[in-house]
């Protein structure tokens, strides 16, 4: 299996296992250094830096939206970068209410581990972030 090859299973397994609840499966798939960049894909958008980090997002998650999936349909390997247009279901935990929305990741890895992940709203950014075109 290519490297690239191994960054696209790495980022499915992570996926897997977040929508599991499995966390600590999804971040030994995450350099300990790893950051979460929201800045392009949420009006108070931030990054998330380490596991502290990312457990502190994904709980966020988990308080406002009991129910949080992530599904990716569409994967393009770009060597050591992963594109995806990833497809977020979620329920309101006070509310009730669910909701839908499509989101762009960028998975940057280095020797098998995701060191970087990075959304936007806009595809055409996306896919610029990793040298593609419409």
């Amino acid at each position: 299996m290519s490297m690239a090859q191994e960054n696209v299973e790495a980022f499915r397994r992570g996926m897997a296992a977040y929508n599991r609840g499995d966390w600590d499966a999804a971040l030994a798939n995450l350099d300990p250094n790893v950051e979460f960049d929201l800045t392009r894909a949420a009006p108070d958008g931030k990054t998330y830096r380490g596991y502290e980090g990312v457990r502190a997002f994904w709980g966020m998650l988990r308080d406002v939206f009991g129910d949080f999936r992530i599904d990716a349909e569409e994967i393009i390997d770009c060597g050591d970068m992963v594109f995806s247009r990833v497809r977020l279901r979620s329920v309101g935990k006070a509310s009730g209410v669910r909701t839908e929305d499509v989101l762009y990741q960028i998975f940057t890895a280095r020797e098998g581990r995701v060191i970087r992940v990075e959304y936007f709203r806009d595809r055409s950014d996306a896919l610029e972030a990793v040298g593609l075109r419409e």
